[in-house]
């Protein structure tokens, strides 16, 4: 689905939902609608058969009026069963979509979403606001029920009396003219909630990510100061949740109470003065009791829609960010060298081609560009970086922001912003504006289509393992996985799981050591056999002699294909084609490892990889 599909307004969002879902909606509708009528005409029929049977002592209109009690009594039930289903199956039918698109936007916006919507803010996103979003199509239903039985009430206790209907009227306009201030109120302090809990779950999250370097900075106890702050501001605006809340549930109980009080009073006045009869009495306060309750529901009704608008700014608010990766390219068909102009690296097709570079970060961030993961713009962590994303960065609490900005800075901005655009400028700046230079053969990157990209370059760096079993992780038939898990020298892999592509990989690869998590990423790159393999640091994390083994195997395996690998390891330099050396983020030399290990400082710098 394209972004445009996804309303930016968060009331036409709560309709977009609504409308995916038309037929249970209104099948739901209707069957409540049943029910609900349904449910007053039980008092008014039990009314006509006190009055034309037990009081009228006579039992010829008892079979019309006892099959008319069956009806009634099976449409208040079953039709009620029917409806709340329908309603039920629209309402998660309705969640699953709004996770499914934050799950599609999410992959569209890939990194763009990281300056813009934390990491807690995502699980909230997925979980409760997915939730009120779908449940407020529930709650809709039951409130349309509610409205409808007040309308069937009503005319037929006008017909009885009208001051009977003139009275229910006026207590069902009264509960609302005194319960909607309150819900205003509650929607209020809902906002400030919502918006306490995205920037205690940011904070929690930049915190927990990067717990190890703030005790190494001594930064511990500043985030547990603004953690313990923000966790009163939260505390505090729980209260003022409460606190609105607990009053419209006091009205919700007590205002009905007191209409069912007024209407039986007004009846019993006027069955004193023969106006109205005792089965119309009766029927009276039954209809007005089933009003009353399901006024409560109305009540819950405007309670869910404001719940739901507020779910809905934060997700469209989500869903009004945009990928820092330009998707407008229209070419197809490249081929030749890959090019980075910014460090002056040179991919040759079908080589194996190792980089070395005394700092990972500047040659990751040119093999991200060569596989359009990075537009063009200052390298990760450099303090060109920090002062331009400062320059970029606004609210009052720029000083306290995080390496990936203040979870408060990031959900208020996404607040702000308005326009059918407004998500396109992310926090790292428009990506149309920092265009990639780099090239395939005569090609730049940007004029191709993205897809074709993903399709033909795979960037391998410390990526994701999902909780799946090992033939899902490979995604090939058992031959290649088997062929891949070899080549990558992760047999011991697949050995742990139990020597079966059944074996179950754990979230995140828990159940794998770091050596195996990182062979087993590696076997998944070689087993999709992409045209282009970049691999940043791929056996970083096992022994020499493993290494060894992992750089033969895969120099056979890709033999003939384009691959480039990030490593000062001599292991990889000894199979390699052609050598690129990297100083400062750009390209200071190349050849192969003999010929540039006549230079000091390069010698310097593989020979403590090889030590």
């Amino acid at each position: 689905m394209s972004p445009a599909d996804i309303p930016a307004d968060p009331w036409r969002y709560l309709w977009y939902v609504a409308r995916a879902q038309t037929g249970l909606v209104a099948l739901g509708f209707v069957l409540l609608s049943i029910s609900g009528a349904a449910w007053i005409l039980l008092p008014w029929t039990i009314a006509k058969i006190i009055d034309e049977v037990l009081l009228a002592e006579s039992a010829e209109p008892l079979a019309r009026w006892s099959i008319m009690l069956v009806v009634v009594a099976i449409a208040s039930s079953w039709v009620f069963v029917a409806g709340y289903r329908s309603l039920f199956m629209a309402e998660s039918h309705a969640r699953v979509r709004t996770v499914r698109n934050i799950t599609d936007h999410l992959n569209r916006a890939g990194t763009g979403v990281r300056g813009a919507i934390s990491p807690g803010e995502m699980v909230n996103l997925s979980t409760e606001d997915a939730h009120k979003t779908g449940s407020f199509i529930f709650q809709l239903g039951f409130g349309w029920m509610g409205l409808v039985m007040t309308a069937v009430g009503a005319v037929l206790l006008w017909r009885a009396s009208p001051a009977l209907g003139i009275t229910t009227l006026s207590g069902v306009l009264l509960i609302g003219f005194v319960v909607g201030p309150v819900l205003g109120r509650l929607q209020h302090h809902q906002i400030a909630y919502r918006s306490s809990v995205a920037t205690l779950t940011g904070q929690a999250s930049d915190v927990v990510g990067g717990l190890r370097v703030l005790r190494g900075v001594g930064g511990e106890e500043q985030f547990s100061r603004r953690y313990r702050a923000a966790s009163a501001e939260l505390r505090d605006a729980g209260y003022g949740v409460a606190t609105a809340d607990s009053w419209v549930q006091g009205l919700k109980a007590s205002l009905p109470l007191a209409l069912i009080a007024a209407v039986t009073w007004v009846g019993a006045r006027l069955a004193l003065h023969g106006t109205i009869t005792i089965g119309e009495l009766s029927a009276a306060f039954g209809m007005t009791a089933l009003v009353a309750q399901h006024s409560g529901a109305m009540i819950g009704m405007a309670q869910a829609v404001i719940a739901a608008q507020v779910a809905s700014r934060r997700l469209t608010a989500f869903f009004n960010t945009r990928s820092d990766i330009a998707d407008d390219g229209t070419a197809t068909g490249a081929a030749g060298t890959l090019r980075d102009p910014e460090s002056g690296l040179e991919i040759e097709p079908g080589r194996l081609t190792v980089i070395v570079s005394a700092e990972a970060k500047p040659a990751e961030a040119a093999m991200e560009r060569l596989a359009r993961y990075r537009e063009a713009g200052p390298e990760p962590g450099t303090e060109a970086e920090l002062r331009a994303a400062t320059e970029r960065s606004s609210g009052a609490d720029r000083g306290a922001a995080t390496a990936w900005g203040s979870a408060a800075a990031r959900v208020s901005g996404a607040e702000r912003s308005s326009g059918a655009d407004r998500g396109a400028a992310t926090a790292w700046g428009s990506a149309a504006a920092r265009v990639s230079s780099a090239e395939w053969g005569d090609v730049k990157l940007a004029d191709l289509t993205l897809d074709e990209v993903r399709e033909r370059v795979l960037l391998l760096r410390d990526d994701y393992l999902f909780a799946q079993t090992l033939g899902e992780t490979l995604r090939v038939d058992e031959e290649r996985a088997l062929a891949a898990i070899s080549a990558a020298g992760a047999g011991d892999v697949h050995s742990s799981l139990g020597s079966s592509m059944d074996g179950e990989v754990h979230n995140a690869g828990r159940n794998l050591s770091g050596g195996q998590r990182q062979r087993l990423r590696l076997a998944r790159a070689l087993a999709a056999d992409a045209e282009v393999l970049l691999a940043v640091e791929p056996t970083s994390a096992v022994d020499a002699h493993t290494e060894s083994l992992i750089a033969e195997r895969v120099a056979a395996a890709r033999a003939g294909r384009t691959t480039a690998v990030v490593t000062a390891s001599p292991l990889w330099l000894a199979r390699a084609d052609a050598v690129a050396w990297l100083v400062d983020g750009k390209v200071r030399a190349t050849g192969s490892h003999a010929e540039l290990s006549l230079q000091d400082e390069y010698r310097s710098l593989t020979s403590r990889q090889e030590s």
